[in-house]
């Protein structure tokens, strides 16, 4: 029998977009009827989406709102309350770092779909939230809107000088409602800033160990340890195929190895190596054919001279991206953009 799809985000913060879709004249019972979901489900306070719902979804959102900034729309609503008992341990923390401390881990309870991380040197402060499952890029995109929008204005809710300066670095491209950013001040948003897909906060004037106004120790510890219960409930989502091949493709410019991605996931390369192996699948053969996709795309576009290409995909030179190329495709670059009716050749 096969298993069922795991829950990857609760239906609760979909709750949240009611008001948002009213206005946009519509429902989020319309939307999940259209995306084959029964509405009475998300009353239930423990039904969770998986992959394919939230996918389908989101789409069926963007599509009868006509609105592009969804991701942005969602991540204001997002509070600290909105997570559950792992907000309440959050609210009743003594200062912003140990806030910070507690999401990053348990960020699971939150969300599986991506990865947090947290850094902090001194009065150097830095948050890093990384795709942790593979998703399409739709999705991926308008997740990682919501997660930098809602982490910066709930960060602000706790600072005891909101208006400190600091840098949001976005991977993904300028989205066309960028202006709308500027609401994030004092934060700085930089986009592009990647060519792995994820976010990353950096600050050196947060006020990290300012007293917080809820603290209450008493309350952290009773929360954290219903949160251990939950995650020891977790267990492995698999698909680190998926995911690999996801990021691999998302990755402009650069070729990341094996190292690098496991050392986003925080596990090493020989754990991520053997769960790759797991699924009869190697990073050696993934990285080959993710790169001779996008190496048949760009010279099928026609707009870049095979230079180029061979540097954006991470060759040391033309002669090595050519062999490498005939070797998986049995022509030559110039042989196949010339074939495939494409323009400059070299």
């Amino acid at each position: 029998m096969k298993a069922a799809a795991r829950p990857l985000l609760p239906a609760r913060y979909f709750l949240l977009l009611g008001d948002y879709f009213k206005s946009a004249g519509t429902s989020l019972d319309e939307l999940a009827r259209a995306a084959d979901i029964d509405p009475d489900r998300f009353r239930d306070t423990d039904f969770g989406l998986n992959a394919q719902q939230i996918d389908r979804l989101l789409a069926e959102a963007v599509r009868a709102t006509g609105r592009n900034d969804l991701g942005f729309e969602w991540g204001c609503r997002l509070k600290l309350n909105s997570h559950d008992i792992l907000g309440y341990a959050m609210l009743s923390c003594t200062t912003l770092d140990q806030v910070l401390r507690l999401c990053s881990r348990y960020y699971q309870l939150l969300t599986p779909m991506f990865r947090m991380s947290y850094q902090r040197s001194g009065d150097h402060a830095e948050v890093i939230f990384r795709p942790a499952l593979p998703m399409g890029r739709d999705t991926l995109n308008l997740l990682q809107e919501t997660i930098a929008v809602s982490a910066h204005l709930q960060c602000k809710s706790l600072l005891r000088n909101p208006s400190a300066v600091y840098d949001i670095y976005m991977a993904m491209e300028t989205p066309p409602h960028a202006a709308r950013y500027r609401e994030l001040s004092p934060a700085r948003v930089h986009f592009g800033a990647s060519p792995l897909p994820g976010i990353r906060m950096v600050a050196d004037t947060w006020s990290l160990d300012a007293p917080l106004p809820m603290a209450d120790a008493h309350a952290v510890r009773m929360a954290e340890q219903r949160c251990r219960t939950l995650l020891q409930r977790y267990s492995e989502q698999g698909n680190w195929t998926g995911w690999v091949v996801m990021m691999l493709t998302e990755a402009e410019d650069s070729q990341p190895t094996l190292e690098e991605l496991a050392g986003l996931l925080g596990i090493s390369a020989r754990t991520l190596d053997r769960y790759l192996k797991k699924e009869d699948s190697s990073f050696r053969d993934l990285a080959i054919e993710v790169r001779n996709g996008r190496a048949q795309k760009l010279l099928r576009e026609g707009q870049l001279p095979i230079s180029q290409i061979a540097y954006r995909l991470g060759f040391t030179d033309v002669a090595n991206f050519s062999r490498a190329f005939r070797r998986a495709n049995g022509v030559s670059p110039s042989d196949f953009r010339g074939g495939d009716g494409g323009g400059r050749s070299s």
